[in-house]
């Protein structure tokens, strides 16, 4: 990713590949998210710093070197880190900013992050109840974590920053904030779906989640339908009057607005890396390793939201259904591994590797493998090798606020080629109208919307493909943060 450093034309500051507004940029930003963007490693009393991957680094790292200020969040680790990290830029007409670890002990992951976020919130917003778990010693811890990341944000507040704070682990913060900084200017960006309000009332503490939320002034979800969802819950569940056609709610003399912002990524820095000579290399060399006539993927983190073992199941029924593929298609499904520790996912594991076999025992033997699993995380550009050789992208969760792989997929294929299969409960499919959409829970029905994309011709698929990565690289990250910008300032 190229950086023009210093570059100005016409009051617009340039950013990688972007130009954003002078005038939608705070003072400073004070960025507030569960991990901070950076892996903090402390070895003999030096830091070390690696650079994270998301969409959201990606896009919010070097503006704030032009804009500097703090991001505050754990560091990864459970070993003590200093207060305060800068992260230098080397050029010199950039800013740097700060990290601001949150230091955190192992009970307290144990109850704030494994336990009360991702045994309650996380399947309860993703619509799982059968796997929440409704604990007030994990709650209490929630909200004592919540209110360390208080702390550190109004220690660190200057007058005219932007506070912006993400996702699910920090529900609670703005109202906290708010009730020590009055006059100052918060965001809230929630990452994932926001559930109806049947589900979301099933949580004993419901009222004070969104009591947390509406400390913010303006709350941006993904798609419009979370939204309307939290609309729903603040009506049904609160006091607060609410103007559905505005998206705002009134709390006591403040407004609280609502807004659709659905994330993407940095279209330029995929197509790009798909078009380099050694991403070509590894292209030739996944198709002459596979040996078969199409190739599928499918990258997740290892999560009961993903679909995994239900798009095998999809792809057990195909190839009984449909001999004349039947070594000649291989499936690879590169599975991260995620939240190890909890027992769903290790039970979520073993399930899927004995589905892997029995379909490998039923269909190996001539051609190809059937199922290439891989259970393990892999680079950004061993990934876009493998978008680049595969015909098809599984993209099939069960629930997913939105789902980059859809658009990783599209921005890497320069060839206009390969076609998404993408599950209806992602908020990727509002915009990827031209990739085949199937509902996930109907294996039978995705087994044939998977065959259909094997078989659909070369030119329905660039057309379709063209439209797609028009959407994506007109509506990439950058879009994304320009739009969070002018509504929040």
């Amino acid at each position: 990713m190229q950086l023009e450093h210093g570059s100005e034309q016409d009051g617009v500051r340039m950013t990688p590949r972007v130009l954003i507004d002078e005038r939608l940029l705070p003072k400073r930003f004070l960025l507030v998210s569960n991990r901070l963007p950076y892996e903090v490693q402390v070895q003999a009393g030096d830091v070390e710093l690696k650079r994270g991957v998301g969409g959201l680094v990606t896009a919010l790292d070097p503006i704030m070197k032009h804009t500097g200020g703090m991001w505050i969040g754990w560091s990864g680790s459970y070993e003590r880190t200093p207060q305060k990290i800068t992260v230098l830029e080397q050029s010199r007409e950039l800013q740097h900013y700060n990290l601001r670890p949150i230091n955190l002990s192992r009970e307290e992951i144990e109850k704030y992050y494994l336990g009360y976020s991702n045994k309650c919130i996380w399947p309860l917003f993703h619509y799982f109840q059968e796997h929440c778990e409704f604990r007030e010693d994990q709650w209490q811890v929630y909200q004592d974590v919540n209110r360390r990341f208080a702390e550190a944000v109004i220690d660190e507040y200057r007058d005219g920053d932007l506070i912006w704070v993400h996702d699910y682990h920090l529900l609670l913060l703005p109202a906290m904030i708010r009730r020590a900084l009055p006059e100052a200017r918060i965001g809230f960006f929630l990452h994932i779906p926001f559930p109806s309000e049947q589900i979301f009332s099933v949580e004993p503490h419901a009222e004070e989640l969104l009591a947390g939320l509406l400390g913010a002034d303006l709350i941006g979800f993904q798609v419009r339908n979370y939204a309307n969802m939290f609309l729903e819950a603040i009506a049904t569940l609160t006091d607060h009057s609410c103007a559905r056609d505005k998206m705002t709610i009134r709390v006591g003399d403040r407004t609280v607005r609502l807004g659709v912002y659905p994330i993407s990524i940095d279209f330029d820095y995929f197509a790009d890396m798909a078009c380099l000579p050694e991403t070509e290399a590894k292209v030739r060399e996944i198709r002459d390793y596979s040996h078969a006539e199409s190739i599928a993927i499918g990258v997740d983190r290892l999560d009961y939201t993903k679909g995994i073992f239900e798009r095998l199941v999809a792809i057990d029924i195909m190839l009984e259904r449909y001999p004349d593929i039947r070594g000649k298609f291989t499936f690879i499904q590169i599975s991260a591994p995620s939240r190890t520790k909890l027992p769903v996912y290790k039970e979520m594991r073993e399930e899927v590797e004995r589905m892997v076999g029995h379909i490998n025992g039923r269909f190996s033997g001539k051609g190809c493998l059937p199922i290439d699993y891989r259970y393990e995380s892999f680079s950004h550009s061993d990934l876009v090798a493998y978008y680049r050789a595969s015909d098809i992208a599984l993209v099939t969760a069960l629930r997913d606020g939105m789902n980059l792989v859809s658009k990783e997929y599209v921005a890497s294929r320069f060839d206009e080629m390969g076609m998404p299969v993408l599950s209806r409960f992602t908020g990727a499919c509002r915009e990827l109208k031209d990739a085949i959409i199937v509902n996930p829970y109907d294996t039978e029905g995705t087994a044939e919307k998977i065959y259909e994309a094997i078989k659909m011709p070369a030119e329905e698929k660039r057309r379709r493909m063209r439209r797609m990565r028009e959407i994506v690289r007109r509506d990439d990250i950058y879009w994304w943060l320009e739009r969070f910008l002018r509504d929040v300032l």
